[in-house]
């Protein structure tokens, strides 16, 4: 199944909404830079699990650590916003999500591999995820965003629209491994 945009734009609008499918009916927005970051990074993990390149696929395992780093890094650039003032808190925050989301694919970079049952004949790792792309679209988005009084659901599906757009740069090198062979030329994830 390749990317889809939508479910993480409609997890995003929840996150935005306070919309917890876990406590159904109440408002619940994350108490802290950690939570949204987990809350963030669970959006796009589960977003990234569709995605393909060419034969592969990202590994489970791979996407699971891919997530914990994104994670960590929002939450370091949510607490950092948090403390400036708002013309460098949105500055900051939007280099550093343009980070996390390169670490995302790149510390370390994520696994890719034919998907079940498929034998595995071809080991896939990801060799570009392009920095400093995002950083000006998301302070575009997060200054047009407030001046604009876009809702929840606008936000929400600008920042996937986006997010989504980056993912697809992404490139992953696979390689033959039954029978063995060159790598194949850089597969952009789709």
């Amino acid at each position: 199944m390749p990317l889809n945009k939508s479910p993480l734009s409609g997890s995003l609008k929840d996150l935005f909404e306070g919309k917890d499918p876990a406590q159904p009916g109440q408002t619940v927005f994350p108490p802290n830079p950690t939570e949204a970051g987990k809350k963030w990074a669970e959006a796009y993990k589960k977003y990234a699990e569709g995605a393909q390149a060419g034969a592969t696929q990202p590994l489970a395992p791979s996407l699971t650590a891919a997530q914990a780093t994104l994670a960590g890094a929002l939450a370091s650039g949510f607490s950092a916003a948090k403390a400036a003032p708002p013309p460098a808190a949105i500055a900051g925050l939007a280099a550093a999500m343009d980070l996390a989301f390169v670490a995302f694919w790149m510390t370390p970079p994520v696994a890719f591999a034919p998907p079940p049952p498929a034998p595995p004949t071809m080991a896939g790792v990801v060799s570009l995820a392009p920095p400093g792309v995002l950083t000006a679209s998301l302070i575009s988005l997060f200054t047009s965003g407030t001046a604009d009084k876009k809702t929840a659901a606008q936000q929400a599906d600008s920042i996937a629209t986006l997010l989504d757009s980056w993912t697809k740069t992404v490139m992953v090198i696979n390689t033959p491994v039954t029978p063995p062979g060159p790598p194949l030329p850089p597969a952009p994830l789709s």
